[in-house]
């Protein structure tokens, strides 16, 4: 008996090896969890929660598409716990920050794709309580959070593979947000302006489809060409740039654009440091104008 359940568990691993696509899910999540500001003498359990958290994000099959290992996305979150957490209750107030990156063809690169602040994190966690996700219900404000960002990452994964590819996703995060209305948590209500109701709003608002089509064309049309043609990359990433003043000027400050810059700032001043001068004079002009933020640092392209 020893011996056949050895041999059963050895060709599981076996096909496994050979069909490594199906064993792997979706995301390569890496959890960091500052604790500096609690005052806690069990330290222990906020290890325990960043492990959860991890193998909640890294092992829940969140699609039904097969993935292989190289195949992974990859994504940081960031938890800082804030001073009035209460570990003892298992009660906490955080900010998070969430960041995915694809990988660049032709190029040993990774671009960033997304970088969103959250600064209402607020969830309960107790060592014994499992995290489970139930799509269709509301379980706990920690899971759901959690499945509401993974979602929110694979459908920025799959419009920059695809046009308008992760529009089967953005029901999902619609889904999550209703169910999560009923909750005493903020950050799923229009309160606020910056928060995960705001973002489920503007990538299910047909009014930002040009913005997940520039998602598209940024990263599979100019980014996964730049190293065989940086020019026309460059101009093609121009013509982005004019989709997403579009998208400003119906709504301007607009959650999305806000986290397409925070993500992509550096790259532009990046790609746009070399090339033809005229066309970064028009890259820059539209810059300064829909992300003031980085503005100064735009102008200094022009030489």
């Amino acid at each position: 008996m020893l011996r056949n359940s050895f041999i059963l568990c050895f060709v599981l691993i076996i096909l496994c090896s050979i069909r490594f696509m199906t064993c792997a899910q979706e995301l390569r999540c890496n959890v960091i969890v500052n604790d500096q500001q609690v005052q806690t003498q069990e330290r222990q359990i906020i290890t325990q929660m960043r492990d959860a958290i991890s193998q909640f994000m890294n092992t829940t099959e969140w699609t039904t598409d097969k993935y292989r290992e190289v195949e992974r996305i990859k994504c940081n979150i960031l938890i800082t716990l804030g001073g009035d957490s209460d570990v003892s209750q298992g009660r906490y107030t955080a900010t998070v920050q969430i960041q995915s990156s694809r990988p660049i063809y032709g190029a040993d690169i990774e671009s960033p794709i997304l970088t969103f602040f959250d600064r209402s994190f607020s969830f309960e966690y107790q060592p014994s309580q499992p995290l489970i996700f139930a799509e269709n219900a509301y379980t706990t404000n920690l899971t759901a959070m959690l499945a509401y960002y993974a979602y929110v990452i694979l459908a920025f994964d799959y419009d920059s593979f695809s046009n308008l590819g992760g529009s089967p996703i953005l029901q999902r995060i619609l889904n999550i947000l209703n169910n999560s209305q009923q909750a005493n948590f903020p950050g799923w209500t229009s309160a606020d302006v910056r928060n995960r109701y705001w973002l489920s709003e503007n990538l299910n608002n047909p009014q930002f489809n040009p913005f997940r089509e520039g998602l598209y064309q940024y990263h599979r049309l100019a980014m996964d060409n730049f190293a065989k043609d940086p020019e026309g990359s460059r101009k093609k990433i121009v013509e982005v740039l004019l989709k997403l003043k579009q998208v400003n000027q119906v709504r301007p400050n607009a959650i999305v654009l806000n986290a397409f810059f925070d993500s992509k700032a550096d790259e532009l001043l990046n790609i746009f440091s070399e090339g033809d001068p005229s066309v970064i004079k028009q890259a820059v002009e539209i810059l300064v104008t829909i992300d003031p933020t980085n503005a100064s640092k735009y102008r200094t392209l022009i030489k």
